[in-house]
């Protein structure tokens, strides 16, 4: 087992064990937010006939070449109505927009280039040119086109033109099922008065939040405390997921039992404790080939170490090709605390500046017992190992929290 490790060799380390997760065709109603498993190729021309992009008048050149002219209306075609197949030279058919333009039609005079009679029939203004106004098939998407790859994400766009595309059932990556447990004996339900020497449990209930934000199933929340017998049962239960998490016990303090549980269980560590601020402590293994996730106990160390290296994790499982979000300049506004040889993620609030860039500062106390300043955030400054201070006017990296940017 490696230990105190930097935060890329951790990272790499973590998605070389994890791959994509079986496929499943789900309703298109319930696509939203997952990840397609499959290329799909369009099977019809799109839009599949050529269609009228406004409502006017369908006629031949010939017929209105010497505009102004006049001719006779036959019929009148609105979308989802065929139009005739013939007409006679010197007429023409009203129609609407999306409605079918008939092979004969050479283009459609908009209807603001035109004057109608009460006889039947209309006077032309202005001449189009040919195929003026006329969407011609396959316009948006040709049959035999490849429009999307393995690993889009489905989005209400891709929703739409999934439906336009005719596909009913989307093949998707299955939604990782992860297993949340936290761990202390101080723990009670967020319900609960606060009773001398306890806590309420935040890290349960953040955690599966985190979880299910990036699009995983939450199938097994316990809370358990410090005690042998209590931590195997909840091992037990948790193998019913596909990742495990556990907050807290994963120290070298002498109620820190996850490990020493985990480890009988036959747990194969890939390493423990990174060069980071906060969660140093955090482990990282294999049971029965399932990645188990140690996190420290304390809420932000938690909620950070999961944010940096679970969701990755999740995110491959789904099929997503990038998994990290990516960084922007900004400048600090005021100095932030940093120490030489860890990575710090400190909390920060970005924003733009009126000379064009973004501009961040810290958001105060940066322990990490202190949740508050996780609430506060809008971003993760960025301050690699080798950085010793970060003065006012230091010019860092900065990534953005995903629940500020929506889902």
């Amino acid at each position: 087992m490696r230990e105190f490790i930097s935060v890329e060799e951790a990272r790499s380390l973590i998605l070389a064990q994890v791959g994509r997760l079986p496929v499943e065709r789900v309703p298109l109603a319930e696509a939203l937010g997952r990840w397609l498993a499959e290329a799909i190729v369009s099977q019809d021309d799109i839009p599949p006939f050529p269609n009228a992009a406004m409502d006017g008048y369908a006629v031949r050149l010939a017929d209105v070449h010497a505009a102004p002219v006049s001719l006779r209306v036959v019929a009148e075609v609105g979308a989802g109505q065929l139009p005739p197949e013939e007409i006679p030279a010197g007429a023409c058919i009203r129609i609407m927009t999306g409605a079918p333009v008939p092979n004969w039609a050479e283009a459609v005079v908009p209807v603001e280039w035109t004057e109608a009679s009460e006889d039947g029939t209309v006077r032309i203004l202005q001449a189009p040119t040919a195929g003026e106004n006329i969407r011609p098939a396959g316009q948006d998407v040709q049959a035999g086109e490849r429009f999307f790859e393995v690993g889009q994400r489905i989005t209400p766009p891709v929703v739409a033109m999934l439906a336009t595309l005719g596909v009913a059932e989307v093949p998707v990556f299955r939604r990782p099922r992860v297993a949340i447990v936290a761990t202390g004996s101080e723990l009670i339900d967020p319900g609960q008065s606060l009773l001398p020497g306890h806590i309420r449990d935040s890290a349960g209930p953040g955690l599966a939040a985190q979880a299910q934000w990036v699009g995983a199933e939450v199938v097994v929340r316990q809370r358990v405390p410090d005690e042998h017998s209590a931590l195997e049962q909840a091992i037990e239960q948790a193998l019913e997921a596909d990742v495990l998490v556990f907050s807290g016990g994963v120290s070298v303090g002498a109620y820190d039992l996850v490990r020493q549980v985990l480890d009988a269980r036959g747990t194969q560590w890939l390493f423990w404790k990174i060069r980071q601020r906060p969660g140093k402590p955090m482990a990282f293994g294999l049971l029965e080939g399932k990645p188990v996730f140690g996190l420290p106990g304390n809420p932000v160390s938690s909620a950070l170490c999961f944010d940096q290296y679970v969701v990755p994790a999740l995110r491959r499982m789904q099929g997503q090709q990038e998994v990290l979000r990516p960084r922007f300049p900004a400048i600090l506004e005021a100095p932030t605390p940093k120490k030489a040889g860890l990575h710090f993620f400190t909390r920060g609030i970005v924003r733009a500046g009126a000379d064009g860039r973004l501009h961040v500062r810290d958001t105060g106390p940066q322990g990490s017992n202190l949740y508050h300043s996780m609430v506060r955030a809008n971003c993760l400054i960025h301050l690699p190992e080798a950085l010793e201070e970060a003065p006012a006017g230091l010019e860092v990296q900065i990534e953005w929290l995903p629940w500020t940017i929506g889902p």
